[in-house]
């Protein structure tokens, strides 16, 4: 389920029309300059940070409707996830070098630019100013230019570096140095401890494994093997990673429909919950459909899956990507699942129910960095508002000595272990059989949370 994009204090908040502000024909096409990859990087960071735009979809966006090569695609995802993935200490820079805060155009240019400068050794310094400067001025205005110009031959003159004496107290500094709002850092503290909540900011910092699933019924983990691009993964028994330079589309395996992009994390979720054939499965959050795809697979593309999502857009793109896999047990439909309990053919019908709960997202933040600009308190307690309510719909759904489980790509006790202990109260007639918090550190993987349930 999406979230509402909050307002990000951190910008400024006076309307933009994006078209008027930063107008791009496709005559443009004829100036090389116009086709620069770090004009559609700003672009992109635009979206992302005064349109409020979804990371993801906005790169894939930027990429396609521009035909982007692979080679420039590669270099501008870096480029904006590795900003939204050190914004803070970045932001702490600007403020040490500029006296006025400086309007978004001229900040998100800095932004990119001094992540280049300190993060990436391949790209020449001259080259990032020139570009930077260039891209100042075709959005804003001269002297836009001059004082871009200004603030990173600053930075480069100055070269600062963030440490602890420059934070007011540890937990400023984590934030700042772990790019992680303060009352987050303080939940994992309380509810895991000091030495585990730093496992988790250590580990979101690093670039996250590249993660596939064989598909089972295409080839074997034998065969990828052979393959020395491919390692065994960790967690899930059918995962593989992937360590090569080429972009995964363009690599067989992924051409001969071989593999599938999933986490680790993510697969596990299916594997608890353990289809079997002619089982009737319901997954009732299951867009984009990596975990549907997954569950048909174990069950031999036998028994019927029910996929529902509330989006009809991400319905539609999951109806599209299960039918080119010719899975035929499944049915995908665009439906609340907080409604369910009113479709009353359905009630006490499935063997196995799945229910990948709408979350925050806290063990996904570094492949979605941008999640920390919509997450606040007020998010939390209306999210699992929901969560608890649909956790009552999947016990409706489950018959009897049926199974539900219940996962997030979360990690705090208020979305998961918290939401199982007030579930079963109100359910004597539901035991727990499985558990388990995945944190970042523990496989490589995403961070989730996964408990199965038996009813009856």
């Amino acid at each position: 389920m999406e979230k509402q994009r909050n307002k990000n204090k951190n910008f400024n908040k006076k309307p933009h029309d994006f078209q008027q502000k930063h107008p791009f024909k496709k005559q443009e096409n004829k100036d090389n300059k116009a086709q620069n990859v770090r004009y559609y990087t700003y672009l992109c960071l635009y979206n992302i940070y005064v349109k409020k735009a979804f990371s993801n979809i906005e790169i894939d966006h930027i990429i396609r409707e521009n035909n982007i090569n692979s080679l420039d695609a590669k270099l501008l995802t870096n480029i904006v996830y590795g900003t939204l993935s050190h914004e803070m200490i970045l932001k702490w820079e600007i403020n040490k070098l500029c006296v006025k805060e400086p309007n978004d155009e001229a900040k998100i240019i800095l932004l990119m630019s001094l992540y280049q400068l300190k993060y990436l050794d391949r790209i020449p310094p001259f080259a990032i100013l020139n570009e930077a400067v260039w891209i100042a001025r075709k959005v804003g205005s001269e002297a836009t230019g001059k004082f871009v110009n200004a603030i990173l031959r600053e930075s480069q003159r100055q070269q600062l570096t963030f440490e602890r004496k420059d934070a007011k107290d540890e937990y400023e500094y984590l934030s700042i140095y772990y790019n992680t709002p303060i009352w987050i850092i303080k939940m994992w503290e309380n509810h895991y401890g000091k030495e585990q909540t730093l496992n988790i900011l250590k580990a979101n910092a690093l670039q996250p494994p590249l993660a596939v699933r064989v598909n089972i019924h295409q080839a074997s983990k034998e065969l990828l093997l052979n393959n020395p691009d491919f390692i065994e993964g960790k967690l899930a028994k059918n995962s593989m990673i992937y360590q090569g330079s080429e972009a995964i589309a363009s690599i067989n395996e992924a051409k001969q429909g071989l593999i599938s992009i999933q986490d680790e994390s993510s697969q596990y979720v299916v594997e608890v919950l353990d289809p079997k054939e002619n089982d009737k499965v319901l997954d009732m959050c299951a867009a984009p459909g990596s975990k549907t795809q997954y569950i048909s697979e174990l069950m031999n593309n036998t028994g019927k899956v029910l996929a529902i999502d509330i989006h009809p857009h991400r319905v539609e793109i999951m109806k599209k990507y299960l039918s080119e896999l010719k899975l035929s047990n499944i049915t995908c439909v665009c439906y609340d699942s907080l409604k369910l309990h009113e479709k009353t053919k359905l009630l006490n019908s499935f063997d196995k129910v799945l229910l990948d709960a709408p979350c925050l997202g806290l063990g996904v933040i570094r492949r979605k960095p941008d999640i920390l600009h919509e997450i606040t308190k007020d998010n939390l307690d209306s999210i699992c508002q929901i969560q608890q309510k649909l956790l009552e719909e999947a016990y409706l759904m489950c018959k009897e000595k049926g199974e539900i489980v219940y996962s997030t790509c979360s990690i705090n006790k208020f979305e998961n272990d918290s939401q199982i202990i007030s579930f079963l109260g109100k359910h004597k007639d539901v035991k727990r059989v499985f558990e388990k918090q995945i944190f970042p550190s523990d496989y490589d993987s995403d961070g989730f949370y996964i408990c199965k349930m038996i009813k009856g």
